[in-house]
């Protein structure tokens, strides 16, 4: 398995891995001792990991191809983040992939920085081999 970086028609550069899977951002797993906490059309749902861009779930009441409304509490964001995620896909064991619809550009860059500092963490831990 490896990365293949291409650009797309807006010339935004993408990383699809060799096993076919595309990714537009990192994406990290959520701390279990400080969740992300996630409401989907107001019902908890657990978030498997999140990037910038979106995040996967378990789709139990979802509909792929279905745009909806999310709110999502981030650990240190003073406000909560409403917005609207499109199912870009459910895979075979019940995983969503979601992908966040217009969200403004301090929302952006709460969620940017969030998942620097859970990937910093990563990195750090693997040194120390602690990674929560």
């Amino acid at each position: 398995m490896g990365l293949i970086f291409t650009r797309d028609e807006a010339s935004a550069i993408k990383i699809r891995i060799a096993d076919g899977s595309n990714r537009g951002a990192y994406r990290v797993v959520p701390d279990r001792d400080d969740p992300v906490l996630l409401q989907i059309e107001g019902n908890l749902v657990r978030i498997l990991d999140i990037s910038a861009g979106g995040f996967s779930c378990l789709a139990d009441a979802l509909t792929e191809g279905m745009r909806y409304r999310v709110k999502l509490n981030l650990p240190d964001y003073p406000e909560e983040i409403e917005a609207y995620a499109d199912v870009v896909t459910i895979e075979e064991t019940g995983i969503g992939r979601c992908q966040f619809c217009d969200l403004d550009e301090l929302q952006q860059d709460w969620l940017h920085r969030y998942v620097l500092v859970r990937q910093k963490r990563a990195i750090k831990a693997t040194r120390t081999n602690e990674f929560d």
